[in-house]
């Protein structure tokens, strides 16, 4: 039987693009960089935690911060692992030295490849939601594509 993150917990790096695909007024293409951490709760759920930064560069650079939780669903195909998900999201945007705080959903879509029994590597897609984007300067969707590499700790 193929359980591939049941009593695990995920330590992961993750970097990619970020983009703001339908934004006019700010730099639309840039570089995330990730840290995912999370453990399995059953035999194809888990919790995941995100901290990520992305940069928008042009002359006046956009910086933004993420901090999201967000649940998995996992169809376990032994190595391959297709994934499933949704979360919650606060993000900080600081631009021409201005500060602010926004809220975001998310959806999850990607792939792990399991190396071994300690090691994996991965893909995924998440595209987010600014609920707060009305007031926000940030564009009301974006979009984050990443490559991670991870390691697995059993936690029985």
């Amino acid at each position: 039987m193929a359980l591939a993150y049941e009593d695990q917990a995920i330590l992961g790096l993750e970097v990619g693009y970020a983009g703001m695909p339908t934004s006019d007024t700010l730099p639309r293409n840039g570089v995330d960089v990730g840290l995912v951490a999370g453990g399995g709760f059953g035999d194809a759920w888990s919790i995941q935690g995100l901290l990520s930064y992305n940069i928008f560069p042009n002359e006046q650079p956009v910086h933004l911060g993420m901090a999201g939780l967000e649940t998995v669903y996992a169809l376990d195909i032994v190595r391959f692992v297709p994934l499933i998900g949704a979360g919650i999201d606060g993000l900080l945007t600081v631009r021409d030295g201005r500060t602010r705080g926004d809220f975001a959903l998310h959806v999850l879509l990607g792939a792990d490849y399991l190396i071994n029994q300690r090691w994996l590597i991965g893909v995924d897609v998440r595209g987010y939601w600014v609920a707060t984007n009305a007031a926000s300067p940030l564009d009301p969707f974006i979009v984050t594509v990443g490559a991670r590499a991870g390691v697995r700790f059993d936690l029985r």
